[in-house]
């Protein structure tokens, strides 16, 4: 009996604030937030800007005037992801004072590393003016699978609609199994498997259904991996089942803009993370954008053992993508309702 792979990514856009509509992607603002969104994703992407500007420009920790700091500012100021995370081929950053020549350093320097052009740069305001900065990102990746899936029949996820789905079935060529390694399988409901690539890069896929931050969550899934005793090898009795996904969203983040920050006379004018992710039978990618820019006070007014083992991701799970030779993830993302992350 020939294995059957089934393995899907998504093309992410992170979206806006939170949003709790099953079918809505809340993206958080920290790989340690909790959220019980039926879909949540998180990218450090806007973690790299908060840090360049933190110890680049306002040169300590983030405070607003007459505000007691939020969970979501102590985790952005405590760093809890940075560019050590990352491959120096994963990102590009720049900080400064905002001028036109500026923007164009930014779309040269991205071009000529990614062969990207940003889809936020031309919204925003690049004169020159006192208290006028600017941090920015962009986080790039593309992976190959070492074999191409097949593409399989499409069908339901978490007992709706129908979707589409690749991976490894029956009448499979066996070298596919080269791109999957069996995490831990402790019955219908609780298994994990990590996808290869040709660079390195790994995608985990863990079947859960857990509320839990993304950070506790990955964590869990480590220790289960780290006490599986049984066959880690994917082999011709086992399956695999992985939706195709595709999401393209924007963050804007309102709670960190139009504040004056302690210690200076600026606050942020504007503060924003974009996200596309793909994953499909050849592979995926992800481009992250961010940045934030300020201006000089006056202020707006504030607002407040098995035989035969099924890794069927048809229902709610959790992906995480780590860098190659690294270790911790630099995107993660639950899904729970699958009807608006696909073509």
């Amino acid at each position: 009996m020939k294995k059957i792979l089934l393995l899907t990514l998504c093309a992410i856009l992170l979206s806006g604030s939170a949003m709790c509509a099953s079918s809505k992607l809340d993206i958080l603002t920290l790989f340690s937030t909790k959220s019980y969104s039926a879909n949540k994703a998180w990218v450090g992407t806007f973690q790299l800007v908060w840090n360049d500007m933190k110890n680049n420009i306002i040169k300590h920790d983030i405070k607003f005037v007459n505000e007691k700091p939020t969970r979501e500012l102590i985790g952005l100021n405590n760093e809890e992801f940075n560019s050590s995370m990352l491959n120096d081929s994963s990102y590009y950053t720049s900080y400064g004072k905002t001028a036109p020549s500026e923007k164009i350093k930014i779309e040269k320097g991205i071009f000529e590393k990614f062969a990207e052009k940003s889809d936020i740069l031309d919204s925003m305001d690049w004169s020159e003016g006192d208290g006028k900065y600017y941090a920015y990102a962009m986080l790039k990746k593309e992976f190959e699978f070492f074999e191409e899936f097949d593409k399989l029949e499409n069908a339901n996820f978490n007992n709706k609609g129908k979707f589409e789905y690749f991976g490894i079935k029956e009448n499979s060529k066996e070298i596919l199994d080269e791109n999957v390694k069996v995490l831990f399988y402790n019955g219908k409901n609780d298994y994990a498997v990590q996808l290869l690539t040709t660079k390195g890069d790994v995608i985990y896929l863990y079947r859960t259904n857990s509320n839990a931050s993304f950070d506790k969550m990955y964590e869990k899934m480590l220790v289960k991996a780290e006490k599986y005793k049984d066959d880690r090898e994917f082999s011709s009795a086992d399956t695999l089942k992985v939706p195709n996904l595709k999401i393209n969203e924007i963050r804007k983040y309102p709670s960190l803009t139009n504040k004056q920050i302690e210690g200076t006379d600026l606050y942020f004018s504007d503060a924003l993370e974009t996200l596309q992710l793909e994953l499909n039978n050849k592979g995926g990618k992800v481009k992250s954008e961010a940045m934030i820019m300020t201006k000089m006070c006056a202020l707006p007014e504030y607002t407040k053992k098995i035989t035969s083992r099924h890794f069927n991701f048809d229902k709610t799970f959790a992906m995480f993508l780590v860098d190659a030779k690294k270790e911790s993830p630099y995107l993660a993302l639950k899904i729970k309702d699958l009807t608006n992350f696909q073509k």
